[in-house]
């Protein structure tokens, strides 16, 4: 397994920050957190690739990208925990 791209270090607080004040009464931060490391470990090779791009504009763009998918992944998880404890059953 390779290691992570620095940038993502970066990128999870603030995703991890911008899903808890939504569902805070649902979700704890450290879990969301802890969501988002699991989801970028899954696809290490192809941020690291996207992140080492030589054109600036192209790696902000990637960043972006990368900080979007990471916010729908922990928006899902935060979702999904919020109908749990609702007391929704499908």
């Amino acid at each position: 397994m390779t290691e992570l791209h620095p940038v993502i270090y970066d990128l999870v607080p603030s995703v991890a920050n911008t899903i808890y004040r939504r569902y805070k009464n649902y979700v704890e931060r450290d879990d969301i957190k802890q969501e988002c490391m699991a989801w970028a470990m899954t696809r290490a090779n192809d941020h690291n690739v996207d992140l080492m791009e030589p054109i600036e504009e192209r790696r902000r763009h990637n960043e972006q990208r990368i900080a979007y998918q990471m916010r729908r992944v922990a928006e899902r998880y935060a979702r999904k925990e919020k109908a749990v404890k609702s007391g929704y059953k499908p």
